[in-house]
């Protein structure tokens, strides 16, 4: 399976931080054994689309143009 986007949560002393990375879905079940928060990103949406009520449409597209038919 290729890599797909994920994003992994990093918990300091006082704060937390988000990073995104590119990483292989095959290596989750033993990223979250060994502590680690990470989730798969389905979209990417911008701000603007949000303000104009596009979200669904706009992630709409995404399935399409990643060929992900969850409709």
């Amino acid at each position: 399976m290729g890599k797909k986007l994920m994003s992994v949560t990093v918990r300091g002393k006082q704060h937390k931080w988000g990073f995104n990375f590119y990483g292989d879905p095959q290596y989750l079940d033993e990223w979250l054994k060994d502590g680690l928060e990470v989730y798969e990103i389905a979209h990417v949406i911008p701000m603007w689309v949000v303000e104009f009520g596009l979200t669904t449409w706009w992630c709409r597209l995404q399935n399409w143009f990643n060929f992900n038919f969850k409709w």
